[in-house]
């Protein structure tokens, strides 16, 4: 396949389609998810507000990923967003394309690390919290749980780099369980007696206020719920 300026561009093919749909499960409910649902979602738009709002935001995200199929098709190369706007506006916007992704990755990076940590004090207690070094924002930082991150992080870049097929089969795996597990919460949900779904909206404010606030400030409210963690 070639680009429209001339160039072509070659890739090794490696993800099946059901990876890619794991791999998209994955990369768009991150582990924020479920938790600012709940502490953020919820109590600032009620189970309809909620509901809608995510719907407009999957809508807008539709929308997105159309115009980046666009862009792969018509530029093929390794990059992405920083290839696109090097291509179609100059290399000045591709460059402040690039330290834009740069500094998206470095802000995001602590959240998908500290994610480990949460996990092991539900799930394994405290096995990890050993040897603390600071309080931030109300939050207990120990050694054992950063040396937990450190090391989880290089195991999932040693599996990425020379195992690419055993992280998609992982992928699978894992995302398969969480669906199934969504699921069954759903049934669950809609199948008890106690369902509350009312108000469907918070009485204080505007309903339509309510639904734009929620794909409007997703990135707010992520970070509101990290610093309630």
């Amino acid at each position: 396949m070639s680009s429209q300026n001339g160039s072509s561009s070659q890739f090794d093919r490696y993800l099946s389609p059901a990876d890619v749909w794991a791999f998209a499960i994955g990369t768009s409910t991150g582990w924020g998810s479920l938790v600012v649902t709940n502490n953020a979602y919820l109590a600032q738009a009620g189970p309809l507000g909620s509901t809608l709002g995510m719907i407009a935001g999957a809508i807008i995200m539709l929308v997105i990923s159309r115009n980046y199929a666009y862009l792969m098709n018509a530029y093929p190369e390794a990059g992405g967003a920083y290839t696109y706007s090097k291509e179609l506006f100059g290399y000045d916007h591709g460059f402040l394309t690039a330290w834009f992704l740069v500094l998206t990755y470095l802000a995001m990076l602590w959240a998908n690390a500290t994610s480990l940590p949460l996990f092991a004090r539900y799930f394994l207690g405290g096995s990890f919290t050993v040897g603390k070094l600071y309080t931030i924002f109300g939050y207990d930082v120990y050694l054992g749980e950063a040396m937990f991150s450190i090391a989880g992080l290089l195991l999932f870049a040693f599996f990425c780099s020379r195992h690419k097929k055993i992280i998609a089969h992982c992928m699978i795996g894992m995302a398969g369980l969480f669906t199934l597990g969504i699921l069954i919460c759903l049934i669950a949900a809609l199948a008890g007696r106690d369902t509350a779904m009312t108000p469907a909206f918070l009485p204080d404010s505007a309903a339509l206020s309510q639904i734009v606030k929620m794909p409007s400030s997703s990135p707010a409210m992520i970070m509101k719920t990290v610093r309630r963690s």
